[in-house]
């Protein structure tokens, strides 16, 4: 079957929209490109603006000036959006996630704005020793980062989060008022991401894992538990950037990218997808695993509790079990009913909550919401409600 353009998948919701123009700005790393790439088409054709913040222009000036890379890039990246900001008047800002907003508190206050993102500082700091996140030891320095958050968070209309985990903290960590905040998780283009028709299991069952970092993302453990107990009775598939040897049983997949033709026939080919991660956010991968009709096996870390069903689209195990893990993956290598139970539910999931369309219309409709409630006098306001709650 032919996949219709994004483009032309538009919600009809937005396209009455044409009296407001946003301008979305969104990051691109790794996850967070995924999500940004998902709803970009759908934003683009209800006429929106759209600013990619890739920290880096290849042979700017900036990156010619001597000095660190990292400030450089918070340089760039400054750089981006105040150009964008420049070209028009826009009715409302998107920020994808908050950390572009933080060096522009003024446009905040002069336009109605919705944050979205997959996680707070303040969480980033719970998962500084799996992510390899160094957390600022001077106090003064952490004090005004937070301090700096904290009034970012609250100039915009709405934060929203793409868990219930994430919200939590924009609550309980930064102080925001419950009622400015929502949960809207990020989608999958569905189009793309098709489930394959699948017959009778034949030969071993093939586990997919794909993680770029391999220790981070619990490919070790995987590693481990697979040649213990799984060896010669399944076969693992391993998509990471790091040095993996290849073993028998254990093929290695380098240098594919998200959503290329080569993953996708991984995951066409596979039996189940096992991401037992020991920090994570949120998790773009194990949604593309359900969208293409896989049972999941994936850890309960950050807000990857609400994308599985315990049971019913896969198993949820505690970060660093490896006998959580090896039950799961018992359950799911002798029974190929199970495997197809969970894996049409995974699917059906996905279409219910995570399709990209629903997404990006949900998120459009959201910033229309706060534009149109944006009271009079919307800076002064906004000046207000920051110095209040920064007493």
């Amino acid at each position: 079957m032919a996949q219709t353009p994004a483009a032309e998948r538009i919600p009809r919701a937005d396209t009455e929209m044409t009296a407001h123009h946003y301008c979305f700005f969104a990051e691109r790393q790794v996850g967070i490109g995924s999500a940004a790439q998902a709803i970009e088409p759908y934003v683009r054709a209800a006429g929106h603006t759209w600013c990619d913040v890739t920290y880096v222009e290849e042979g700017g000036l900036i990156e010619r000036l001597p000095g660190p890379k990292r400030g450089k890039g918070t340089l760039r990246g400054f750089v981006q959006v105040a150009r964008t900001l420049r070209r028009r008047r826009y009715d409302g800002l998107f920020f994808l996630t908050h950390n572009p907003a933080v060096f522009h508190p003024w446009a905040l206050m002069r336009f109605p704005t919705l944050l979205w993102t997959d996680v707070t500082p303040a969480q980033l700091d719970g998962q500084a020793e799996q992510y390899g996140h160094t957390v600022d030891r001077a106090e003064v320095v952490r004090r005004l980062k937070r301090a700096a958050v904290r009034s970012t968070f609250h100039r915009a209309r709405l934060v929203v989060g793409w868990s219930r985990w994430a919200r939590r903290s924009f609550v309980d960590d930064y102080g925001v008022a419950e009622a400015r905040t929502r949960v809207v998780p990020p989608g999958i283009d569905l189009a793309r991401w098709r489930l394959p028709e699948r017959g009778p299991s034949e030969g071993l069952p093939r586990l997919l894992f794909v993680g770029g970092d391999f220790e981070r993302k619990g490919g070790r453990l995987l590693l481990e538990v697979f040649r213990e107990h799984f060896r010669g009775r399944a076969e693992l598939d391993l998509v990471t950037r790091d040095p993996v040897a290849e073993e028998p049983g254990v093929r290695v997949h380098r240098g594919l990218t998200a959503g290329s033709e080569a993953l996708l026939e991984l995951y066409r080919a596979a039996s189940a997808f096992v991401l037992p991660t020991q920090g994570d956010c949120f998790s773009i991968a194990s949604l593309e695993a359900m969208a293409m009709g896989l049972p999941v096996v994936v850890s309960d870390v950050g807000g990857i509790s609400d994308i599985v069903e315990v049971e019913r689209s896969g198993f949820l195990m505690p970060p660093r079990d490896g006998r959580a893990l090896r039950e799961a993956l018992e359950r799911l290598a002798g029974d190929g009913n199970l495997r197809q139970q969970l894996g049409h539910r995974g699917r059906a999931l996905v279409e219910e909550k995570f399709d990209a369309s629903r997404s990006a219309d949900t998120l459009m409709s959201l910033l229309r919401q706060a534009v149109d409630s944006a009271p009079e006098g919307g800076a002064e306001t906004a000046r207000s409600a920051v110095l209040r709650a920064s007493r």
